[in-house]
């Protein structure tokens, strides 16, 4: 199953980015950022009923585990984890709306999902790629800072 192995690898990426993404960007890039997460934990919240209902032994809380352990490392600022939380949950509920049981149009759905999820890991992941690229060549350390607004 497409969602499976690539949840597996990518958020392996996002889970290590951590703060680190916030290195040399602009406020628009942060931005971005921020919005690709909380639009990632909405997905999640959908992964988490459908998967949840599909296969309960298998996937009983992973998507609720994973959505904790993003949040424990991404260490969003207070107002931006609190968006994610609830994308999280409207991402659930939604779900939960338009899916009451395990059908191929569930499974479809939640596959579609974890595909455009990967979008999102792929460019939260980008600009570790650079920096892991810019480190093995300099060799230097990572300086980690919070993009301000310029006027």
């Amino acid at each position: 199953m497409p969602y499976r192995r690539f949840m597996s690898v990518a958020l392996i990426a996002v889970f290590a980015a951590g703060g680190a993404a916030a290195q040399s960007q602009s406020a628009e890039d942060y931005r971005q950022r921020q919005q690709d997460l909380v639009e990632l934990a909405s997905v999640f919240g959908e992964l988490h009923h459908i998967r949840r209902m599909c296969e309960p032994r298998f996937e009983g809380d992973v998507w609720r585990d994973r959505m904790k352990k993003l949040v424990d490392l991404e260490q969003p600022q207070f107002e931006a984890r609190e968006e994610m939380v609830k994308r999280f949950n409207a991402g659930y509920r939604n779900a939960g709306n338009h899916f009451g049981r395990c059908d191929r149009r569930a499974r479809d759905h939640a596959a579609a999902r974890a595909l455009y999820a990967q979008r999102l890991v792929r460019r939260l992941a980008e600009p570790l790629e650079a920096i892991a690229e810019s480190e093995a060549e300099t060799g230097g350390p990572l300086m980690l800072t919070i993009p301000q607004e310029t006027e």
